[in-house]
């Protein structure tokens, strides 16, 4: 006898409608897999749900119907949120879109008290963590929602560079395209590896299992409010390849080195060496992405002479190497506006 897994894929406003689909297509692939698999019984049944059973209008536009009011949450296996409000979205529009969620995050918590798991892909993980279901666990989201998520939810562990976290029947996924992560796992725990692996061959599903850090792109904040601070990273940023010196740009701004180290420290987050660091290894992975100069020559542009340091440092901030970044991104431009935060 075939056992069902019932398999709830909500629906939010304004979410990514590919992910949507795309989780869809993948279920419904594992069931094909599966049944070549004769001692493989498990089969999900996915259903598209939203809070009333409404059709939800995505972030490009289009109108997707839903099947199905938020069913029982004592019928549900599994509940997936695929998709949340958008990535870009500042901190106050990711709460008033949550505030409008309240019947489903709701649901969600009683999903969960009844024994169902809760997986979530991209910002999905903002309506886990309103429903209180991350207090005091390790989370992930979508790199471009981290400031966004941190400032709402300072209980969660975040672990934003983690593509799959895993805790107490709660998987949180990253990016909205990296929504086969998440499914993968799904596949896994329910059907097998076999199956698993025989989806992901079908569907070219890698996995994405090297992490966000290579897909992150850095953006300095600059709404801190500190204007002798906002004049050190326009410094920093039209003088990055230059030797640091402290003393010097502190004189700059008629800071004492301590006072300017607290401030940038507090408005940035990060000291100005580091911030300085952080500028050369944007431009480092502009140059591999867009041109052919050799990874050596790269370096000496950003203003390292130490060819292995920065190689180490560029490892540690994007999780590859130089050369693997270029033979991943090269080529290719995706660039996410600093000012696309609405």
């Amino acid at each position: 006898m075939t056992a069902d897994i019932a398999t709830a894929i909500v629906m939010s406003p304004q979410c990514v409608l590919s992910g949507v689909m795309g989780v869809l297509d993948v279920l419904t692939s594992a069931n094909y897999v599966a049944q070549q698999m004769p001692q493989v019984d498990a089969r999900f049944r996915p259903l598209l749900v939203s809070d009333g059973g409404v059709a939800v209008q995505g972030t490009n536009g289009l109108v997707l119907p839903a099947k199905s009011d938020l069913p029982d949450p004592e019928s549900v296996d599994i509940a997936i949120i695929a998709s949340g409000p958008p990535a870009i979205f500042s901190t106050a529009r990711m709460q008033a879109g949550l505030d409008a969620q309240h019947r489903t995050v709701q649901w969600l918590r009683e999903v969960h008290a009844a024994g169902g798991i809760i997986t979530s892909c991209c910002t999905g993980s903002f309506l886990i963590a309103a429903a209180g279901l991350l207090d005091g666990k390790l989370a992930t989201t979508h790199w471009r929602a981290e400031a966004a998520f941190r400032a709402l939810f300072p209980q969660v562990e975040l672990r934003i560079d983690n593509l799959l976290v895993e805790e107490d029947r709660i998987v949180t996924g990253g990016g909205a395209q990296s929504f086969s992560t998440t499914i993968l796992w799904l596949i896994r725990h329910f059907q097998g590896e076999a199956v698993a692996t025989g989806t992901a061959k079908l569907m070219l599903a890698e996995g994405h299992t090297s992490g966000q850090n290579a897909f992150r792109q850095w953006l300095p904040p600059q709404d801190h409010g500190d204007e002798a601070i906002t004049r050190a990273q326009a410094w920093l940023e039209a003088h990055y390849t230059e030797a640091f010196d402290l003393d010097a740009l502190a004189a700059r701004l008629f800071l004492t080195p301590r006072t300017l180290m607290r401030r940038f420290k507090q408005a940035t987050g990060l000291a100005p060496l580091q911030y300085q660091q952080k500028l050369r290894v944007e431009a480092a992975k502009d140059q591999l992405e867009s041109t052919g100069v050799a990874v050596n020559q790269v370096v000496w542009q950003v203003g390292y002479e130490d060819v292995s340091s920065f190689q180490r440092l560029f490892k540690r901030e994007t999780g590859l190497t130089m050369v693997e970044y270029r033979q991943r991104f090269g080529g290719r431009r995706h660039e996410v506006p600093a000012a696309a935060t609405v």
